[in-house]
């Protein structure tokens, strides 16, 4: 049984100047590279927070569908997912925001497609990450 609140912490260090990278760390998980991406005057070379945001959601998404798989005895060989994130301005408001994201999951070799199919489905809809975004979602899924 899962204990409720979960927490999570994570940390971060970095120097100034937009040009360089900083690390970031979850636990005692590797450091990883976050840096501010090109297409907001950044270097790029790093993981993003617009990575991060989309990565959290594609992550969540198959966290709950190998526990959901797997309680309901469901099994598949292969999950491929991938996410376009656009972030865009609200000119009203002068604010940058993550407006949209298109999430692609392809599900191969299942045990029983249509059983997989609502059990992916069902993930997406139980999705804690997914389910604390207020922007737009589009999820294309195919189950085989």
């Amino acid at each position: 049984m899962i204990k409720f609140p979960v927490k999570c912490e994570v940390k971060a260090s970095a120097t100034e100047g937009i040009r360089k990278s900083w690390n970031a760390q979850a636990g005692s998980l590797p450091v990883i590279i976050s840096a501010i991406p090109p297409e907001f005057l950044g270097p790029g070379g790093g993981y993003s927070p617009e990575d991060l945001f989309a990565l959290a959601l594609l992550n969540c998404i198959i966290a709950t569908f190998k526990v959901y798989c797997e309680k309901s005895k469901l099994s598949f060989v292969d999950l491929k997912s991938r996410a376009i994130l656009t972030a865009d301005q609200q000119p009203s408001e002068n604010l940058i925001w993550m407006k949209h994201v298109e999430v692609f999951v392809d599900v191969t070799g299942s045990s029983d497609p249509e059983k997989v199919r609502r059990q992916l489905e069902n993930s997406i809809k139980d999705c804690a990450v997914s389910n604390s975004i207020k922007s737009g979602k589009t999820f294309h899924l195919s189950v085989s």
